[in-house]
């Protein structure tokens, strides 16, 4: 049960990352899930799941309403996403990509990300 309450948090967490900042599944959950005990296999099909309609779509909804969203370039950005999605679903699900290269990857990721935040906020 506690584990329970633990995922609603983290998912909270990301939900809010998410509506204010655009990010949410990979850089706050899935650390968070991976740190609570999911592998991160597990803590993947989560923020997948997370996202594929109940975080985004009040937060779309709400965006729309202000006209913040440019159709063409989010259609393609989409379109790049769902070939990317099935590329990457494909090389887990079939075993081509190892589970510790998985923790390496979002390592590099996170530490790219943080990187360029930090410039960004600090130095321009």
């Amino acid at each position: 049960m506690i584990q329970l309450i633990l995922y609603f948090l983290i998912g909270s967490l990301a939900g809010i990352s998410m509506g204010t900042v655009g990010v949410g599944a990979g850089v706050i959950s899935i650390p968070l899930l991976t740190y609570c005990g999911m592998t991160i296999n597990n803590a993947v099909g989560a923020g997948l799941f997370m996202q594929l309609l109940p975080q985004s779509l009040p937060g779309f909804y709400l965006y729309h309403k202000k006209g913040y969203i440019d159709y063409l370039s989010s259609c393609v950005v989409v379109l790049g996403s769902l070939v990317g999605i099935l590329c990457g679903a494909y090389l887990i699900t079939n075993d081509y990509i190892s589970e510790k290269m998985l923790y390496k990857l979002l390592t590099i990721l996170l530490i790219i990300v943080s990187i360029y935040y930090t410039k960004k906020s600090f130095f321009d």
